[in-house]
């Protein structure tokens, strides 16, 4: 049977490993009574770019927690009773209906009113005309003079020929 040795890492293979987490271009000592990491501790592929895309979505969660946040704060009050603000929309839009429909039926109700008065002025206006007339016939001076003929009125000069000067 053969027994196993651990194999120290490569130089090579330590420069893969996943940058450390101090801030400073110092490497960092150990302590001499620290044991040190096991081949099996560190990940299989370490990359840069698994770090940016775990540090992308942890902002991108961030951001839209945040705006989740906002959201809850701002609706808070209509959103904890839905059914309270579907009935106030409810409300509000069946007011705009009945403001609307009140108008266009009171518009037409005041446009058959105005159509009743022109009719009505019309009538009135070809009976005044009608009644002008007569009253312009009664009153002309042919019935007139036939009428104070018959009461015993003389003609006078006033009604006598028409008078033409420069004629001979």
């Amino acid at each position: 049977m053969s027994t196993a040795t651990p194999t120290k890492p490569s130089k090579k293979a330590s420069a893969r490993r996943a940058p450390s987490k101090t801030t400073g271009a110092r490497p960092t000592r150990r302590r001499a009574g620290a044991a040190l990491p096991a081949w099996a501790d560190l990940p299989e592929t370490p990359s840069r770019l698994t770090a940016q895309a775990t540090r992308a979505k942890a902002g991108a969660k961030k951001a839209s927690q945040k705006a989740a946040q906002k959201v809850r704060q701002r609706g808070r009050a209509l959103d904890a009773v839905p059914s309270l603000r579907f009935g106030l929309v409810t409300l509000a839009v069946c007011v705009v209906l009945t403001l609307f429909l009140g108008h266009a039926y009171a518009t037409r109700a005041t446009l058959d009113a105005l159509q009743d008065a022109r009719r009505e002025h019309e009538r009135l206006l070809l009976t005044h005309q009608r009644l002008q007339g007569d009253a312009d016939r009664m009153t002309g001076p042919s019935a007139v003079m036939n009428r104070a003929s018959t009461l015993g009125l003389e003609e006078g000069i006033a009604y006598g020929p028409t008078i033409r000067l420069g004629e001979e």
